[in-house]
């Protein structure tokens, strides 16, 4: 999949910074582990998590647990949405079944977002991305221009993938078994870990190259162990879309 390269602007933020994040990494046998700020299943509404296949409700679980009020731009990131429940639908469509309105509605890209919004009674907004192997690190390009926008309110990114159906194994390209992760972010100064992006022409440091271009899901959990233990000094600092990104304490983002 071919995308273009972004350009930033001179007002961009020089830094955002993740003053919180939650987790779901799935391992062999749909074992879970919950990190971070991840709320509790029951914490979504019962009419909507019956609606909800593993994606969303990983998704709308991590996402609630960070922002649970309404106060947060949403950017939503997924590469393939929730691909089991739309491969269902199209299954009965083959075999000539009634398709499930409920499950066409709960199908569309943009579900976890707006169940969100359901959810924390929000009417701020949101926006669904999908740009194949570098989805997440174009929702970071996203969230990070929305903060330059409106600088004084906050942006809740959420990425959700699971495992493709078997039918699609062929154009998979991790094993990882599914991963969710949120993280609100902001522009406002502050302590802790923060992002950085810089054009991709900088000298990389001989001990710690950047890596070029991850696939999503890959960067996600990579994510994840930075933010479980930012203790380690240096930074996550990988190649997309002819950017340099690093993931660091503020004080490296300063320096």
């Amino acid at each position: 999949m071919q995308t273009e390269s972004v350009s930033v602007a001179q007002d961009v933020p020089e830094a955002f910074h993740v003053g919180s994040w939650a987790a779901i990494l799935c391992g062999p046998g749909g074992v879970e582990e919950r990190l971070g700020a991840c709320a509790d299943e029951k914490d979504i509404p019962a009419g909507l998590r019956r609606r909800l296949g593993l994606l969303g409700r990983m998704g709308v679980a991590c996402g609630l647990g960070v922002a649970p009020q309404g106060d947060a731009d949403i950017v939503f990131c997924s590469r393939h949405g929730d691909i089991s429940l739309a491969h269902q639908l199209l299954t009965a469509l083959v075999e000539g079944e009634p398709m499930s309105p409920a499950g066409f509605s709960m199908s569309v890209h943009n579900t976890v977002p707006g169940v969100l919004d359901l959810a924390r009674k929000a009417r701020i907004g949101h926006t669904a991305i999908a740009a194949g192997a570098q989805t997440l690190s174009a929702g970071l390009a996203e969230a990070w221009l929305r903060l330059a926008a409106r600088p004084h309110l906050g942006v809740l990114l959420v990425y959700a993938e699971t495992p493709l159906p078997e039918l699609y194994e062929q154009f998979s390209d991790s094993d990882l078994g599914g991963t969710a992760l949120a993280l609100r972010l902001s522009a406002q100064p502050g302590e802790g870990i923060c992002f950085s992006l810089a054009p991709d022409g900088e000298e990389a440091l001989p001990e710690a190259p950047p890596l070029d271009a991850p696939h999503a899901e890959l960067l996600a959990r990579m994510l994840v162990e930075r933010l479980r233990d930012p203790g380690p000094p240096g930074e996550l600092r990988w190649r997309s879309q002819g950017f340099l990104w690093s993931l660091g304490s503020s004080a490296n983002a300063a320096s």
